[in-house]
């Protein structure tokens, strides 16, 4: 059993096209933090590795059966973590579709979870090892729009993601708001905010 005083394992996995974008600042800020209080890191930069996202023909007739080797290295680094911490921008209400397509070829069958014996009920999880699921993210509209659409890329991850994490699994949400109204010294009050939270 991880000892509650030691920092976690963290992941985090950062998904902007921009390498100069809010969200890259952000996952340095995050990684920063994390730094700090002497946590292990690791990173997955989606588009820096230029992830494929598209689930092919070929791994959808042997879903669950067979892990195509380029993803390997995201496995293991998913069976790793002890915490993991998303963070990329929120379009039509949700991550972007790279960051959704690593969620759909990496959190696999034998991997993630394991199917119920009898096609019903719950997935049962394999990956215990998670404690603490997170997400940093940006939107260019208010929390009140947001709160309307059900902050759904929320619940993909806080809903589905986690039930297949250790069952005491917390999360928590980090989130500018009105992005395109905000001006200089308020995103870097943001992203110290962001750095302070990691931090603890």
């Amino acid at each position: 059993m991880r000892s509650p005083h030691r920092p976690a394992r963290t992941l985090v996995v950062v998904c902007h096209p921009r390498a100069d974008s809010l969200c890259h600042a952000a996952s340095e800020r995050v990684q920063r933090g994390l730094r700090t209080q002497g946590a292990q890191t690791r990173l997955i930069d989606l588009y820096a590795e230029a992830f494929e996202p598209r689930l092919s023909l070929h791994e959808l007739r042997h879903y669950g059966t067979m892990v195509p080797d380029e993803l390997a290295a995201h496995i293991e680094a998913l069976q790793w973590a002890e915490r993991v911490v998303f963070v990329h921008p929120t379009w039509f209400s949700a991550q972007p579709a790279r960051l959704k397509g690593w969620f759909d070829r990496v959190w696999l069958p034998g991997v993630a979870f394991d199917p119920p014996p009898s096609g019903r009920g719950r997935l049962r999880g394999r990956l215990h090892n998670i404690r603490r699921l997170e997400i940093v993210t940006t939107h260019g509209s208010s929390k009140w729009v947001n709160r309307l659409q059900v902050h759904s890329g929320r619940r993909v991850v806080f809903r589905n993601l986690r039930q297949v994490c250790h069952p005491l699994c917390r999360t928590r949400f980090t989130a500018l708001y009105n992005l395109d109204r905000h001006d200089g010294a308020a995103i870097s009050a943001w992203l110290d905010q962001v750095e302070t939270r990691f931090s603890r």
